[in-house]
């Protein structure tokens, strides 16, 4: 299959090209690293990690230094999807505002940004996102791109679609202007997964509006064959999950049953471990609804002890919920009565995380449409 080609790429390969010195073409290939990380490129981006710093063992470089750290703590994160990378991109960050490379600084002020949302760190979110935005100029697509895309999707999280709407539509022009379709793919697949989760949430909690997750599923395709066209697979592991769970809640349960049977026989991967408890919890309930009751107990006791420090809230949540209905049908009362008061709690606190989410970035919600406006107007320049 013949890809298309990436701008981006071009760019920094142009870069890699035309270098006068080993410096500029080292900061160029560490970049072309970033880019492999994002891509699912990871062999290609280590080795590449490993090449530069061989050449700079005995004499560091600052500015090659901080680009290495980045693209380490990008391989990290796409990896595993977790929590690992936060301490090589901390580096870089700090070595760039200490040296004062302003370009580097807001950008990986972005990149904090988006680990610490993965770990709902709210308020360290909203510090970086706007140091992001500060510092960056309105021509800095890439950091501009990236800290658009977690102003939405905080605003999303937080059930603020009207909030979030400008912000993806800013992320998405700050990438199409780079040429990033990496970023493009995270946006689509952030997306449908936030409308997922408020799916789940309305499911669970029986409130809401249950049209919510009406189209989910065809942003679930419509993001798949975009990354299949450009050819990334970051996101390949994910899709089949949130198949799954949009099948389940939907009462779908022998599709769900067969997506999750085909892609978890063996266990979860290490890059989806911090969703054990949330999946085991559905499995077990969609065995439930099939009569599959010793398993579905099994799964259920699974789920209980994949819960960890690591496990977001509206996981949790979502654990208890379809735990309380196991249970339930289970006959255990007692265990059924525990899990519904936990998930109960657990909603309760998300929903008072939802609030303080819309408050600690209400005015970059804002200032979202005059931000809009401002680039559309740079984008329309010639």
């Amino acid at each position: 299959m013949n890809l298309p080609a990436s701008r981006l790429l071009g760019k920094i390969d142009a870069r890699i090209a035309s270098a006068t010195n080993q410096h500029m073409f080292d900061c160029a290939l560490a970049e072309r690293a970033c880019y492999s990380a994002r891509q699912g490129n990871f062999d290609a981006a280590t080795d590449a990690i490993a090449k530069i710093r061989s050449r700079y063992a005995s004499n560091p470089d600052a500015e090659v230094t901080i680009l290495l750290n980045l693209a380490e703590g990008l391989v990290s994160y796409f990896r595993e999807l977790g929590f690992a990378a936060h301490d090589k991109v901390l580096r870089a960050h700090a070595l760039s505002a200490a040296l004062g490379f302003v370009r580097l600084h807001a950008l990986t002020a972005a990149w904090l940004a988006q680990m610490d949302f993965s770990r709902l760190d709210l308020p360290a979110t909203a510090k970086h996102v706007a140091e992001s935005l500060n510092l960056s100029a309105r021509d800095d697509h890439s950091a501009r791109s990236r800290a658009s895309l977690i102003v939405a999707q905080a605003l999303h999280l937080a059930g603020r679609w009207d909030l979030a709407s400008p912000w993806y539509t800013r992320a998405r022009i700050h990438a199409n202007s780079d040429g990033d379709e990496l970023t493009v793919s995270a946006l689509m697949h952030n997306m449908v997964s936030m409308r997922l989760d408020h799916f789940r949430q309305v499911v669970l909690t029986e409130t809401g509006d249950k049209t919510a997750g009406a189209y989910a599923l065809v942003g679930i395709d419509s993001s798949e064959n975009f990354d299949h066209l450009i050819g990334t697979s970051t996101l390949e592991e994910l899709r089949p999950i949130m198949r799954a769970r949009f099948f389940s809640l939907n009462g779908h349960v022998v599709r769900a049953l067969e997506i999750y049977e085909t892609h978890i026989a063996d266990g979860l991967t290490t890059s989806l471990a911090r969703l054990q408890s949330d999946v085991l919890s559905d499995l077990a309930w969609c065995r439930m609804q099939r009569g599959q009751s010793a398993r579905a107990r099994e799964d259920a006791l699974s789920a209980e002890k994949g819960l960890s420090v690591n496990t977001q809230l509206d996981d949790r949540a979502a654990t208890h919920s379809r735990l309380a209905s196991v249970y339930l049908q289970l006959g255990e009362t007692d265990e059924a009565i525990r899990h519904q008061t936990l998930a109960t709690s657990c909603w309760h606190d998300f929903a008072l995380l939802q609030g303080k989410t819309v408050d600690l970035f209400v005015d970059l919600a804002e200032t979202g449409k005059s931000a809009l406006i401002a680039t559309n107007q740079a984008s329309s320049q010639p």
